[in-house]
């Protein structure tokens, strides 16, 4: 996966993050955001050398 498709993926992730937190509110979403959280960082370790470059 290129650069800019990673970039794109955890952009959309971070959205959902925010959308959330606007629908459930701060506390239900804290569950949720976290795994999410958790699949960025993946994403992220997964794809750190296309990410540098």
């Amino acid at each position: 996966m290129g650069k800019a498709k990673v970039n794109m993926v955890i952009r959309f992730l971070k959205g959902m993050q925010i959308e959330k937190v606007s629908v459930l509110g701060a506390v239900e979403a804290t569950e949720d955001n976290e795994l999410i959280q958790k699949v960025i960082e993946d994403i992220e370790l997964f794809y750190e050398a296309e990410l540098e470059g």
